[in-house]
């Protein structure tokens, strides 16, 4: 007998490969229907919110009496296929918190029985919500989590419901991650939405929020459902006690070069750019040059990341054009040639995607006189900095190539393309994009995002 069971995947934003094929997948296990809505033509994240809740209610009320609803999101990643009436079991509704310490409802991986006072509940939250997208006074200063959490009251994510099971699993927030105990806890469901806070008088997610960090949990979750229980912490670590030569260096007479410097400490993702770049490099004919320690001739006190104008001062001599690239970044389409970027310039920086002018993840130099002055203005500038203790500090090297650019006259667009040229944020990337990076993730993780793209570099 067919199983009274459903999911439903309500998709506000295009979905990260496989994310639609784990719900099916999910689904088909137990016998469940699956029904995907597409609220992508639904303009205006209020009206989308309202649509999506709207769809919940259609849902459920087609359903069997007693019958159980899982609602996914672009977020929710089935991690553990357990059953949905072992979850569900004692609970006619569950909807947990977006964080350990918040009182607010994440709205994926939610489970509703239809029974009349969970009907009645979205009822009402549907009206809220109307008012709240028409933006009627008495609702201005709500949000999706907010009108939610009024009408089922969250649980806690990080604590097991009274039947033993963790239903849906927030795994990155703002001051910590689950990552690591993810496997332990077995979640239902594991998600990455982005976490809401009150800004003023608003509501807003992060700026920088990449909701296609959940491509990782995908992953994950097909390791772990394929019985492979390694934790990315465990290959992080074994990357760190690899036993590595000092340097590799490729191609190293090439017109142009890229050079770049990861220690052990972030070798879990360090040694995945390299051999990236090395499969770039080698099939345009451009130089790489690799540094696994920080190398001799650099001077007391400059190491990782304020080495970069460094490294480049030590490799200009030898090439005509020589890039600075970030550790944390990949050549995904690695059919796209650097030449076009670089001809007629002999300077290039990045705009940052957030509010800076410039990110250095990817700074390119001409072997021309007036930049190699330029380039030994930064360097002195740098070493000039009384604190180097962390990537931040003084404003960072970013800040010493800003004020230098500034003086000289070149924080324009000759010398400044857009965030994309470059090294294109996860925020923008796709699989069309040249070089994209990585940036402010944790660590461990950070090579869990890079190793899923660097699949697709396997595959252009």
């Amino acid at each position: 007998m067919a199983s009274p069971h459903s999911v439903l995947t309500v998709l506000s934003h295009r979905p990260v490969d496989g994310l639609v094929d784990n719900h099916e997948r999910y689904a088909r296990l137990h016998g469940y229907r699956h029904a995907t809505v597409d609220g992508m033509h639904v303009y205006g994240e209020r009206q989308q919110v309202l649509h999506k809740y709207h769809t919940i209610i259609a849902q459920l009320v087609a359903m069997e009496p007693g019958a159980l609803l899982l609602v996914l999101d672009p977020f929710s990643v089935v991690f553990d296929p357990h059953a949905l009436p072992d979850v569900a079991h004692g609970y006619d509704a569950i909807v947990t918190t977006q964080t350990p310490k918040s009182a607010l409802p994440a709205a994926s991986g939610m489970i509703f029985r239809n029974v009349p006072d969970v009907r009645e509940r979205l009822r009402k939250l549907v009206v809220e919500l109307g008012k709240w997208a028409m933006r009627l006074p008495e609702r201005q200063h709500a949000c999706e989590a907010t009108l939610l959490a009024e009408c089922f009251p969250p649980l806690p994510f990080d604590v097991p419901l009274a039947n033993g099971h963790f239903p849906s699993v927030q795994t990155i927030w703002g001051d910590g991650l689950a990552i690591d105990s993810i496997a332990g806890v077995r979640p239902l469901v594991a998600h990455n939405a982005p976490e809401w806070r009150q800004v003023d008088d608003g509501w807003a997610p992060a700026a920088d929020y990449d909701f296609r960090y959940v491509i990782a949990l995908v992953d994950d979750a097909e390791r772990y459902q394929r019985g492979d229980r390694t934790r990315a912490i465990d290959a992080w670590q074994a990357a760190q006690r690899r036993t590595r030569d000092a340097e590799q260096h490729v191609n190293p007479h090439a017109p142009v070069a890229f050079v770049s410097l990861h220690t052990s400490h972030i070798a879990g993702y360090g040694d995945l750019h390299e051999e990236n770049f090395v499969r770039y490099c080698t099939r345009h004919g451009y130089a790489y040059h690799a540094y696994r320690e920080a190398p001799a001739f650099l001077p007391a006190g400059i190491d990782a990341n304020w080495a970069k104008l460094h490294l480049i001062r030590e490799h200009l001599p030898h090439h005509a054009f020589v890039f600075w690239v970030d550790a944390d970044i990949l050549a995904i389409d690695q059919s796209q040639a650097i030449d076009s970027t670089i001809d007629g310039r002999d300077f290039v920086i990045g705009t940052d995607h957030t509010a800076w002018a410039i990110n250095s993840c990817m700074i390119g130099v001409r072997n021309v006189a007036p930049m190699r002055e330029l380039v030994e203005r930064i360097c002195a500038r740098i070493e000039s900095f009384g604190d180097r203790s962390s990537v931040y500090a003084s404003g960072g090297d970013q800040q010493a190539i800003y004020v230098e650019m500034l003086a000289s006259g070149m924080i324009d667009a000759r010398h400044i393309v857009d965030a994309m040229t470059l090294a294109s944020s996860p925020v923008y990337a796709t699989r069309n994009s040249r070089f994209v990076h990585f940036p402010a993730q944790h660590n461990h993780y950070r090579a869990v995002t890079m190793r899923v793209w660097d699949r697709l570099s396997h595959q252009r």
